[in-house]
Order: structure tokens, then C-alpha cells, then sequence
């Protein structure tokens, strides 16, 4: 064989093994992110579940209260799970928008109440209001009491106000309910998890005759699931100002779990 012939012959596969690097690489890079994929909601469920026990022992023994960064311990599809729930309260609203609920005595900024005795609803109009709320430069997270459902082995802090960054690391009560352990209806809301076992995720498991407790810094109440029901989203408000009499808690939560098409009411 000639110099020219053996240097013809090997030109070929000299071109090849920068092509085949590349490939490596390639094949090196997408395993890499799908390991990343994988393993990632496992880091942020660690996250969330390490910010909720340090919450429920600064209300045990501390001032109760956890910050954080506003980008921090997102769930996914928080912005839209209850958007339509509250006649679109915290949605982005622009100029007027009328709904029709139960009467009741606090309003929500920028809005009017003129109440019609003959049908007990009241109309809302909702002047136009900035978009977004200005994120926080931090987030400060305030514990007011615990929730245990022994049937289904939970136990968590309960945050004052149902926002988005509240129920990130705890269950919200609903300010405008009543407080904890007073006469009416305390409103308590909570994600639907899609991992067994967090937050309300089992709130489906729940049959009636069994007990929730609720803690504040002073009291312990124990009550009776008498009632559970499943409901259409534009609904809930209809029961949360439903009248009541005695002190009873209503939790709130998705259902089905992932679907998120009704709301489960224990």
C-alpha cells in the first residue's frame, strides 16, 4: 500500500471521532437533565416539608413565625388552583366586575357592598385595582395555631390568611371566617399534594365521626366531622357564608387530586 492509498483510507474515520465526541456529550447532557427532572421535586418537597417543621416548632416554642425568599417553595399551579373560587379576588382584575354572593361585613380592598334584604346576597363591585400585588422583598410566614387529623396522621401549622405563600408551608385560614375556636364558621384551606401524605392530600380519607383537633397558643379544640361534601369551585362561597350556629371549622382542599375540578368541604 502506498503513502497515498494509507492516508485516503484513514481520512474517513479521522472524521468521524469529532462527530462521536459530540454525540457523547449530547447523550451525557440529556441524562443529566432528566436526572435534574427527576430528583428536583423531591429537593423542593424536602424544602417545603423543612420550612413547614420549622414553622410548627417556632409556634411550639418561639415567636412562630418563618421567612423566605418570594420565589422560594413554589407549588406548582398555586397562581390558578382557587382563582375562580372568589369571584376572582385575587385575580387580575381591571375596571368594574360585578358577582353575586351570600351578604357578609368585610369587604376586600376596593370594593362596595349594597346588600338586597329581600334575597340576603349582596352585590361587590370591584373597582379597578393594580394587577399584581408588589412582591415582597421577603416573606414572613405567622403561625397562629396546629391542625391534627389523627386518621390520617397530620399535623401542621396553621397561617393566618390563605395566600399563596401561607399555604406554600402550612394551612390557611381564611380571615374573614370566624377565628379559631369562636362561634361561626372557621374556614381552613390547604393544597391537595400530589405526594401521599402532604398537607391535605388524604383529606379525601377522612369518614365522618372522626376527629380534628386544632390548637392555638391558649386552647385545644376537638371536633366532630359531621358533614363532608364535593362542590362546584363557583359554590364554595355560597357554603362559607352559609348561617351556622356554634363554632364548627370547614376545610377546604381540590378534588380530585391532579383534576381539581371540585372542591372537597370536611
Amino acid at each position: 500500500m502506498t503513502a497515498a492509498e494509507n492516508k485516503k483510507s484513514t481520512s474517513p474515520r479521522s472524521k468521524k471521532k469529532p462527530l462521536l465526541r459530540v454525540l457523547d456529550v449530547m447523550i451525557v447532557i440529556v441524562a443529566l437533565i432528566g436526572v435534574a427532572l427527576i430528583v428536583q421535586p423531591y429537593i423542593a418537597h424536602w424544602q417545603q416539608d423543612r420550612h413547614t417543621r420549622e414553622l410548627l416548632d417556632r409556634f411550639e416554642d418561639g415567636d412562630g413565625t418563618i421567612s423566605f425568599e418570594p420565589d422560594d417553595l413554589v407549588v406548582a399551579g398555586e397562581d390558578i388552583e382557587y382563582f375562580n373560587d372568589f369571584g376572582g379576588y385575587e385575580s387580575d382584575l381591571t375596571g368594574t366586575t360585578t358577582t353575586e354572593q351570600p351578604a357578609r361585613t368585610t369587604t376586600q380592598p376596593g370594593e362596595s357592598i349594597q346588600t338586597d334584604p329581600t334575597t340576603q346576597t349582596s352585590t361587590v363591585e370591584t373597582t379597578a385595582e393594580p394587577a399584581v400585588s408588589p412582591k415582597p422583598e421577603r416573606v414572613v410566614v405567622k403561625a397562629i395555631g396546629r391542625i391534627e387529623m389523627p386518621r390520617i396522621d397530620l399535623s401542621m401549622p396553621i397561617a393566618e390568611g390563605a395566600s399563596n405563600y401561607n399555604l406554600r408551608v402550612a394551612i390557611g385560614h381564611y380571615t374573614p371566617s370566624a377565628a379559631l375556636g369562636e362561634a361561626g364558621r372557621s374556614v381552613l384551606f390547604g393544597h391537595r399534594m400530589y405526594t401521599y401524605g402532604r398537607h391535605f392530600n388524604r383529606l379525601g380519607e377522612i369518614e365522618t365521626g372522626d376527629t380534628i383537633i386544632i390548637e392555638d397558643k391558649t386552647r385545644r379544640y376537638t371536633y366532630t366531622v359531621d358533614q363532608i361534601d364535593r362542590v362546584l369551585p363557583h359554590e364554595l362561597l355560597v357554603r362559607i357564608y352559609a348561617p351556622v350556629d356554634g363554632s364548627h371549622i370547614m376545610l377546604v382542599t381540590c378534588d380530585p387530586v391532579r383534576v381539581a375540578s371540585h372542591r372537597l368541604l370536611v
